[in-house]
């Protein structure tokens, strides 16, 4: 009921601001304010509408979709950035990590012995701060168990079977945002037009990829169905399998990484889309991802398997007052854990996320000049954590965040106002202790630890957005926002049992019932240029140049209460995280160049034993990359090269006295392709072109007590890509 007149009462706020200007030099509005990239939803076949008994024409919906290119940033009075398909398969080799390092404003907590993906942005990493997704479905999965664990947020998936990456930094807008503090970070998956070639109803896809320095081989297998169903409908049924070998790699010096970070990902996909014609679309999608490996610093194994679901619907039928959506989603993460030792040996849990949300988008055209556009909606999520009685410092809890959201824009000529509103509600759910059979409160022949005293928490909170946008130039375009963000505690924090080896009974009981949310303010000032025909006839190009400024309260981090008890507290004070953003790119067909550049001072505070798994990363200041590339043989070969510069940075270690500082590096690669068919392409990489090396930033603690620098090594990588 609090959700539902939240809703109602956010439907009243303000107006937000989406400018469109003609032809050459556009700031095209996004049909779906609350994501980056739009859903790959649209039915195939003639684009151009249909006309009404009364002469009316209806133009069909045109869908962005996964073919969108990072230039398309630039039409955005926000902080993000888009991967596409070429860039992260072709020049990145699949590597999440490094592509994830080379936009602006994020970057990632890369542990050699740890595949889960952690993404950070603006430095804040970890316990919901910033949304990660696969098809936008929030991956909640975290352990703290050993030296190896970490509470950061982990997502598990196959680089195989990535398409892309959204990154969105700052205040999130639409249903994504809810809960969030600082950003999100979306993994889109392959779907079926990545696998049929333009014009094919069926076909497959198999993607080859060998290496060097530990990457061995992988591979990508799909097949896909799809047929006109007529008036404007389709239906297709896609999927797709992938396996890898990694063995351990080497770092500059020619040394191997002393512990063993081999694994053998494997992940299925499945993907159902079924449109009756131009208004409706169903889409019915599962991922699944299993993999095992060895946390050797800490002496312990990991066995992860990963299931994300999701059902998706859209009615648009092509009128402004309607673009209505509605999504449902499940994801499951089981881990095992087993030791030579013994000492972590059998602690298991899941972790389940459930999910709904539902949305939609209206627009007003006032007069000629003005132009009102509301996007509103709600949405309700769950994350619960079941552990068995060798649970750890994995407290058994959920969380339950549900809120409803409203921003609407208006515009005005050059001037836009942008106003927003968000209702944020949770509830944190869990046991304060576990009691042994035979204690009071838990019978001598019970099966098992027995349940203490639960307890429960929850809170709710407005949080405003406003802003303006000016464009004086068809190019140019500055904009600036104010926006309001929470993050409430999870049950990890507020039931942490205490303890390195504890099943939670006894002392020592750490749990913190008095936890409060974070809260952060925060100010985004920006300025989008684009242009066509700047060089060239043919050419085009982009920059965006961001300052944000956040302010964040009641910061959550490990540390001692007034009694000296060591568990999870409210810092008091603030905590502010304050940079420069820039991106840009050009292309003249022949050559192309981009630039990503973040000079940043993002010094949050580190926790007592941090380093740990209790410390939340540390972000280097500045960092950036410069790619420069040319075409050649009528744009079927493609040649290029990248600079990565990775500033001073602090691994944390113990308490911030302790915590080592790891010089800045700078490091080299080497990429191209070739077109050599329409559905036959090859690929090549070479990353740390120079075989430097140096220490990783934002690692983990085995690499610390390692003693050689854990930068891989010189990687050369091959592979290619069949449609049939």
């Amino acid at each position: 009921m609090r959700v539902l007149k939240g809703l109602v009462a956010t439907l009243l706020a303000g107006a937000a601001f989406t400018v469109v200007l003609p032809q050459h030099f556009a700031f095209a509005q996004s049909d779906e304010p609350e994501e980056i990239v739009l859903d790959d939803a649209a039915a195939d076949g003639d684009d151009t509408g249909t006309t009404d008994a009364d002469g009316t024409t209806r133009l069909k919906r045109i869908v962005i979709g996964a073919d969108q290119s990072p230039a398309d940033i630039a039409t955005k009075p926000e902080a993000v950035s888009i991967i596409d398909s070429e860039t992260f398969r072709e020049r990145f080799a699949g590597n999440t990590n490094e592509a994830i390092r080379s936009t602006p404003g994020a970057y990632t907590r890369e542990q050699a012995e740890q595949p889960g993906v952690i993404v950070n942005v603006r430095g804040m990493q970890g316990m919901g701060r910033v949304n990660t997704m696969i098809d936008g479905v929030p991956q909640t999965f975290r352990n703290l168990s050993g030296h190896g664990g970490t509470f950061d947020n982990m997502a598990y998936v196959d680089p195989n079977m990535l398409v892309g990456i959204d990154i969105a930094r700052g205040a999130v807008d639409g249903n994504q945002g809810m809960g969030t503090l600082s950003g999100a970070a979306n993994f889109r998956t392959v779907g079926i037009n990545d696998v049929l070639m333009e014009g094919k109803d069926y076909g497959g896809l198999v993607t080859l990829q060998g290496g060097t320095n530990g990457q061995n081989f992988s591979r990508l297998t799909a097949g896909g169905w799809r047929r006109d169903l007529g008036n404007e409908g389709s239906v297709s049924i896609m999927g797709a399998l992938s396996g890898s070998n990694f063995s351990n790699f080497e770092n500059g010096d020619g040394i191997a990484y002393p512990y063993d970070a081999a694994q053998k990902p494997n992940s299925g996909l499945f993907k159902f889309d079924f449109a009756p014609d131009s208004d409706h679309s169903l889409q019915l999608g599962g991922i699944y991802y299993e993999n095992a490996f060895a946390v050797e610093s800490a002496g312990y194994d990991w066995g992860i398997k990963n299931q994300t679901y999701t059902a998706k619907y859209a009615y648009q039928p092509g009128d402004n007052l309607v673009d209505l959506k509605i999504n449902a989603y499940m994801n499951i993460t089981d881990i095992t854990m087993a030791s030579a030792e013994g000492t972590f040996a059998g602690r298991d849990g899941t972790d389940t996320g459930l999910g709904f949300d539902i949305s939609n988008t209206s627009i007003f055209d006032l007069n000629a000049d003005t132009e009102l556009k509301l996007a509103y909606g709600a949405a309700i999520n769950s994350d619960d954590y079941k552990g068995n009685d060798a649970r750890g410092a994995n407290p058994d809890g959920s969380l339950i965040k549900s809120g409803a959201f409203t921003d609407a824009t208006l515009t005005y000529g050059m001037f836009g106002l942008i106003a927003g509103m968000r209702y944020d509600a949770w509830n944190v759910d869990g046991v304060t202790e576990y009691l042994t059979p035979g204690t009071p409160g838990c019978p001598s022949g019970h099966n098992g630890l027995c349940d203490g005293p639960s307890l429960s928490r929850d809170g709710a909170e407005w949080n405003p957005k406003i802003g303006v946008t000016v464009t004086p130039k068809d190019w140019l375009q500055l904009y600036a926002t104010y926006a309001h963000t929470m993050r409430p505690p999870t049950a990890s924090e507020m039931f942490f049992p205490g303890g390195h080896n504890f099943d939670g009974t006894g002392d020592p009981i750490n749990n913190n019932p008095n936890l409060v949310p974070e809260r952060q303010k925060g100010i985004d000032i920006g300025v989008n240029l684009i242009g066509e025909g700047l060089l060239t006839a043919d050419d085009q190009g982009y920059v965006k140049v961001g300052y944000f400024h956040n302010r964040i309260s009641d910061y959550i981090t490990y540390g001692y209460d007034a009694k000296g008890d060591a568990k999870w507290i409210n810092l008091p004070g603030t905590t502010t995280m304050q940079g420069v953003e820039i991106e840009g790119g050009y292309d003249a067909g022949i050559a192309f160049a981009k630039v990503a550049v973040t000079m940043a001072d993002t010094k949050q505070p580190l926790g007592e034993g941090a380093g740990f798994g209790n410390d939340v990363g540390t972000l280097p200041d500045d960092f950036f990359t410069v790619d420069l590339g040319a075409r050649f043989l009528e744009q079927k070969v493609t040649v290029g090269g990248r600079m990565r510069y990775t500033g001073e940075s602090v691994q944390a270690y113990l308490d911030k006295a302790q915590s080592i500082k790891r010089p800045a590096y700078t490091l080299f690669d080497l990429y191209g392709s070739w077109k050599v068919t329409d559905n036959f392409r090859a690929f090549a990489t070479v990353q740390n072109l120079f075989d430097k090396s140096y220490w990783t930033a934002n690692t983990g603690t085995g690499d610390i007590l390692s003693g050689i620098t854990n930068g891989r090594g010189r990687t050369i990588m091959v592979g290619a890509t069949a449609q049939f």
